[in-house]
This record gives structure tokens, C-alpha cells and sequence, in this order.
């Protein structure tokens, strides 16, 4: 269940720049994307979904969670000065955060265990991100896409990126390993409207469904629960708080 050709050591990801870099195109009309992109995108869009259809149906659960954190983040991302066209490739681009989760290594039933995961279940769950790289790679070559698709900011950088990273903390105890000082402001967005919604999710092991303001001051370390103390942004939390409000 380790088997990916990706570690975190292997890449090298500007995560500050990504926040000029996804102001820099439009999905809906650039001219290399718009010819076969959205084909592309639908195809993983409906495999996503179908994913678990003859199990646990999560391919549905993932739907709605990557559905909401894109529109919310796009959504958030207009009170906070960006254009449209950045909420548009943000959207665009964060639906796909958690495509790794299809890989075949992993058995579907991990995606819906009964009980808080093991720390190796927990291990491997986290491999995700990684394994997204490869899943994406191999779908595109189903394709038989140009070098220009596959150089393209939102192919090369803004897709991979945001699935990449969107698990990261500010202290440095993500994912990856990122610290605050390594991760702009679209990524520390993401890491919120992701948790955010993955804090409302009701899991199998848990009484009742977190309310929002429950999930928000969870965010902030409000309380007895530290789970998340020194992990966001607290300026951007804050008007995260106020947009959800």
C-alpha cells in the first residue's frame, strides 16, 4: 500500500507564486485547455463519482465534499480580492483534490472504516496526495495530449499543487512538511475551506455532525480540543468565520 513513484523530497513546488500563477490563465478559454480539457475533466469528474458504486457508493461522498470545498473556496477566494478567473481555475482545479484516492493500491473499504483508523491505516490514507500525481499521469496519457497541455500552469503546477498541499499546516506538521513561511495565501485557503468541510462530514464513529461554528472554533483551538492549534492562518480563519456567518 506504499507503492507510489512520488515521495514529497521529490518535488519542488513554489506554493508563494501559485498565488500569481493562478491569476494567470482562465480555464473557461484559454486556448490550449478549452480543446480537450473539459472532456478530461468530466471523465475523472464521473470516475470520481463511480468510485465504490458496487461497495460503499463514497465515489458519491467525495462528490459532494470536493463539489463544496471548490465552490467555497471559489466563493471565499472573491471576498478576498482575487478575480474570477482565479475562482474559476480554483474551482476547476480542486475538484480533482482527492483523485488519488482511486488508485488501485488501495482496497475502497479504507475510505469508509467503521472505527477511528489505525495509525498505519492513518499511513497509508495520507498517501493520497502523492498517488495523485501518478493516477493523473497515467490519465492523461489515455488522452494523447500535446506537450503544451501537459506544460500548461494549470496541468503543471495549479492541479498538482492544490492536491498536493491542501493537508498542509502552518507549524509544519501537514502532510508534507510545509511551514508557514513556504505557503501562500491560495494554499493556506485551500488547507481551510478542506478542513472545514471535512470537519462537518459525520464519520461512522462519531455521536453527531459538528455544526459550523463547532467545526470553526475547532479550527481555532477554541476549547478544549487542540487538534488544530497552530495550524491556519488565523487572519484568514477569521474571515473564513465571517464568510460562512
Amino acid at each position: 500500500m506504499n507503492n507510489t513513484k512520488y515521495t514529497y523530497n521529490d518535488l519542488d513546488y513554489d506554493l508563494c507564486s501559485l498565488d500569481d500563477i493562478i491569476e494567470s490563465y482562465d480555464v473557461a478559454n484559454d486556448p490550449i485547455l478549452s480543446p480537450i480539457w473539459p472532456k478530461i475533466a468530466a471523465d475523472l469528474w464521473r470516475d470520481i463519482g463511480a468510485y465504490g458504486a458496487s461497495e460503499n457508493d463514497y465515489g458519491a461522498v467525495m462528490h459532494g465534499h470536493l463539489e463544496r470545498i471548490s465552490k467555497d473556496g471559489q466563493n471565499f477566494m472573491a471576498t478576498l480580492g482575487y478575480s474570477e478567473a482565479a475562482g474559476r481555475n480554483f474551482y476547476d482545479a480542486f475538484k480533482l483534490s482527492d483523485i488519488g484516492k482511486l488508485h488501485d493500491d488501495y482496497a475502497i473499504g479504507i475510505w469508509s472504516l467503521p472505527h477511528r483508523p489505525t495509525e498505519d491505516e492513518r499511513i497509508a490514507k495520507r498517501m493520497h496526495t502523492l498517488r495523485g500525481l501518478d493516477y493523473l499521469e497515467r490519465a492523461y496519457k489515455t488522452y494523447g495530449v500535446s506537450d503544451d497541455f501537459l506544460r500548461h500552469p494549470h496541468i503543471k503546477i495549479v492541479i498538482p499543487a492544490l492536491m498536493l498541499y491542501h493537508h498542509e499546516r502552518l507549524d509544519g506538521t501537514g502532510y508534507a512538511g510545509k511551514s508557514a513561511a513556504a505557503l501562500g495565501k491560495t494554499i493556506r485557503m485551500a488547507c481551510i475551506v478542506d478542513a472545514y468541510d471535512g470537519d462537518r462530514i459525520l464519520r461512522p464513529h462519531q455521536p453527531a455532525k459538528r455544526t459550523p461554528i463547532e467545526a470553526i472554533e475547532r479550527m481555532m483551538a477554541i476549547g478544549e480540543d487542540k487538534k488544530y492549534e497552530g495550524a491556519f492562518d488565523m487572519d484568514l480563519l477569521e474571515k473564513f468565520r465571517a464568510f460562512k456567518s
